[in-house]
């Protein structure tokens, strides 16, 4: 699993690399994809909120293949988050933007470890919840995730909407659960956290991930834009 940069960028399926969806407001949005390049859109937005916030995306990679991706970055980097009847994100929280798995690794728990990779990344940078808007309806080829497939996963709703619920996943608590867990957050900058192996995962979330593996080897699975575990 690698940091999503300009490089890495590329290896996006072609509609989700050409996708402004939260990138952009709706009507900036709708002009790029009238009179623009959404694709230079989305570089610059990435470029942008690298520079200002840091890490905001990771892919994981079967061989040469993309298993998955998450994006996720502070709510003042994504306009879309300003328009959910749902809304606002909660100032102290990240947001966990969308997430994708190939279909491929449907079942295989990739789509957990996405999320506890996000975990882990806010965590060391001092936020302790993850806010997230999630679909209702779970539509195929959407840009939310299926609200099932967070709440599965350890959020709750923070507030209720017929198809965009608020949901939130609180970091703090994992991490207050043993003395390990607290001193597991401050880590040397060294440490490149998509390389954590599920033990440590563990100290986030209090539960074993899948099937004992590391995370480059266990992806698990999306129809076409949503996230499955």
């Amino acid at each position: 699993m690698v940091n999503l940069t300009l490089d890495s960028l590329e290896d996006l399926p072609g509609r989700c690399r050409a996708c402004v969806f939260w990138e952009l407001s709706p009507l900036c949005a709708e002009a790029a994809r009238d009179v623009g390049e959404p694709a230079l859109e989305k570089e610059a937005w990435l470029s942008h909120t690298l520079l200002e916030w840091g890490g905001c995306g990771r892919i994981a990679y079967e061989g040469d293949e993309v298993a998955g991706y998450v994006t996720y970055a502070s709510p003042k980097f994504v306009p879309r988050s300003m328009e959910f009847p749902s809304g606002p994100v909660s100032p102290d929280a990240a947001l966990l933007m969308t997430a994708f798995v190939n279909p491929t690794y449907a079942g295989t728990g990739l789509g957990r470890q996405l999320v506890q990779t996000v975990a882990a990344d806010v965590a060391r940078r001092g936020i302790y919840a993850i806010e997230t808007f999630g679909d209702a309806k779970g539509e195929a080829r959407a840009c939310l995730v299926p609200a099932d497939f967070y709440r599965s996963v350890g959020f709750k709703t923070v507030r209720q909407d017929p198809r965009y619920p608020r949901l939130r996943l609180e970091l703090r608590s994992a991490l207050d659960r043993s003395v390990e867990a607290e001193e597991s957050s401050v880590f040397n900058d060294s440490v490149e956290w998509f390389k954590l192996d599920d033990l440590e995962l563990e100290q986030f979330f209090g539960e074993p991930t899948t099937g004992g593996h590391s995370r480059t080897d266990r992806p698990g699975p999306q129809r076409g834009g949503e996230l499955f575990d």
